[in-house]
This record gives structure tokens, C-alpha cells and sequence, in this order.
């Protein structure tokens, strides 16, 4: 199994190198390199249906069903470390105490409050857009809120003591993998929104800063829910970003 499609496998459903072959563990980290490439495919993936639903339906709906196709083709997985995420901040007293509620399959209040305003807030960011703008708009958001998952894991310990999956990616994702990852999410936003493209990466290299102290300081560090719970936030963050940029 390749890094690309190590990399693929844990960002979306979509078949590419699912055979039966085992992973390598010592791929976990450097297959990080890859997340901004893959946000950009998911993206350029989504192009072509999103203009077959603008022609059908009303931009409104089309927006939704693109939101909705977003969901179904990453398999909600950063959504749930958002609720998760949400849920363990809200209820927990405690890094040790958040990390356990986090723990928990459950979805609390806060949880789906969180999910419906962050779904809810991409949703009004798209539509508030002009088409050409909405689609590399998305396109781009995929990009760079992947690469923030690996400026994150790469700057921030790992929080949960008795380990887990994102522990291996910890300890195998380097300097290397995280300045190609920039690179590679630098290029894309410059490519669809040239100068501006610079603003978005830097406030996602930003945002991301800021959410490892926020978490750091909660939970002494983060995990595999920190990880998607940041992704949903940076997606979403570029997308209201572009809107504000456009309504300028």
C-alpha cells in the first residue's frame, strides 16, 4: 500500500487501494504528506456533480445535496470527532474527564448542536456564493483543512496516555511530511484563487495555532477526535472566509 493510498483510505469511502492488504504502520505519518492532495481530488471529485445539481434544482437545494454528498463521500468521520469533541469540552471538568466522554459513542446535545450549526454555517457559506466561486471555494477548503491536521499533529503532543491510532501517526509523521503538506495546500489555494489563495493558507496556519494552545491548554494535547473536530472547523472557516472576501 502506497502513502497515497494509506492517505485516501482514512479520508474518504471511496474505493482506492482498499484490498486486502495490511497496512504498514510506519506509513501512517509520512502519509500525511497527502492529505492536501486528497482534499483536493475529494473536491474536484464533487465538481461535476455539483454543476449537474445547479442545472436541476435551485441553488439553494443543490447546495444542500452538494453538502450532503460532502458527508456521504468522507463518511461523516471528521463530523463524529467534532461531536465527540464538542461533547468531552462541554461536560468534562478535566483533561482526563473530557478524554472519556470522548470516548463514549454517544452524541450529546452539544454534540448535535455543534453538527447542525457547523453543516448549517457551509451550507449558507456555498450558497452565498457565485457558482464558479462555491465549487473552488470547496475545492480549496478541502485542501487546506487537511493540511491543518498535519500542522496540528506534527506541533501538539498526544493527549491520550494509554495510546490509540492517532499515537502511531504521531510518532511516525515528521518535519518532512509537514512542509510538503504545506506546499501542497500552499499551491492549491494559490492555483484557484491566486493572491488572495496566500490570505486563506495563512489563516488556516493561524486557526490552527490557535486551536493547539485551546487544546493543549483543555486537554494537554490532542487526539484522533481533536484531529477531524479541526478539520471541520478549518473547512468551514474557508468558506466564510471566501464569502466575506467576495461581499467585500
Amino acid at each position: 500500500m502506497t502513502r497515497f493510498s494509506l492517505a485516501w483510505q482514512f479520508l474518504s469511502v471511496l474505493p482506492w487501494g482498499k484490498g486486502k492488504v495490511e497496512a504498514d504502520p510506519r506509513l501512517f505519518g509520512p502519509s500525511m504528506a497527502c492529505y492536501p492532495l486528497i482534499g483536493l481530488l475529494l473536491g474536484l471529485i464533487l465538481w461535476i456533480p455539483f454543476w449537474f445539481l445547479v442545472w436541476v434544482f435551485p441553488r439553494g437545494l443543490a447546495d444542500g445535496l452538494l453538502v450532503l454528498l460532502l458527508v456521504l463521500l468522507t463518511g461523516a468521520f471528521h463530523l463524529d470527532g467534532l461531536a465527540d469533541t464538542l461533547d468531552g469540552l462541554a461536560h468534562g471538568k478535566s483533561p482526563e474527564e473530557r478524554m472519556r466522554i470522548m470516548k463514549d459513542h454517544r452524541v450529546g446535545a452539544f454534540g448535535v448542536i455543534g453538527l447542525i450549526l457547523i453543516l448549517g454555517i457551509k451550507f449558507l457559506a456555498l450558497d452565498s456564493l457565485p457558482k464558479q466561486t462555491a465549487i473552488k471555494g470547496l475545492v480549496v477548503a478541502l485542501a487546506l483543512s487537511r493540511y491543518s491536521m498535519v500542522q496540528l499533529l506534527l506541533r501538539a503532543p498526544y493527549a491520550r496516555k494509554e495510546g490509540g491510532l492517532g499515537l502511531v501517526f504521531k510518532q511516525t509523521l515528521t518535519k518532512r511530511e509537514w512542509i510538503a503538506a504545506g506546499i501542497f495546500s500552499l499551491a492549491g489555494s494559490l492555483l484557484f484563487f491566486k493572491l488572495p489563495g496566500l490570505f486563506l493558507w495563512g489563516l488556516v496556519v493561524l486557526s490552527t495555532f490557535l486551536l493547539e494552545k485551546f487544546f493543549v491548554g483543555k486537554m494537554g494535547g490532542v487526539t484522533g477526535d481533536v484531529l477531524g473536530a479541526a478539520n471541520e472547523i478549518n473547512e468551514t472557516l474557508i468558506l466564510v472566509g471566501i464569502a466575506g472576501m467576495v461581499s467585500v
